[in-house]
């Protein structure tokens, strides 16, 4: 049986396990997928490369968060430290406030994209659809199914 039969016949309790296992960014984060994936590896391909792929897409959104918020903090005291001469009262710079807000803006738009790739992902799944995160789906497809 090719890919593309295999997927137009998907049972709809797999398309919505598959689906919660996307979802699961809101209120399981790593587990929900890990447990889908270790239940399914051997029952549903369709269920294990979306369970995988979205587990290995909460590690990478939840690092790559930590660090982005580790880099904030940092730049935003380094930008405190560059002040002009002044006798007053300390107090916030120009230049820290903008730095802090471009990089709130930036560690926003990061959250956005990673949420919308979820809830994309969540919807094409549920469809039988075989969308693939960046970097991760591509490496997780080759796993489950073999071929690219």
């Amino acid at each position: 049986m090719d890919a593309q039969t295999e997927f137009e016949n998907i049972p709809q309790n797999d398309r919505m396990l598959a689906m919660f296992a996307h979802l699961s960014m809101f209120f399981g984060s790593v587990w929900i997928p890990l447990i889908f994936w270790a239940i399914y590896k051997d029952k549903s391909r369709f269920v294990s490369f979306h369970s995988l792929q979205a587990l290995f897409f909460h590690i990478a959104y939840t690092i790559v968060l930590v660090v982005l918020v580790i880099f904030v903090a940092i730049v935003g005291v380094l930008a405190g430290l560059i002040k002009p001469e002044s006798s007053g009262p300390p107090e916030m710079g120009a230049i820290q406030i903008i730095v802090i807000l471009a990089l709130g803006v930036i560690v926003m738009g990061f959250v956005f994209v990673c949420v919308a790739l979820a809830i994309i992902n969540a919807i094409s799944s549920y469809k039988g659809g075989m969308k693939k995160y960046p970097i991760v789906g591509n490496m997780v497809y080759k796993r489950v199914y073999g071929v690219n």
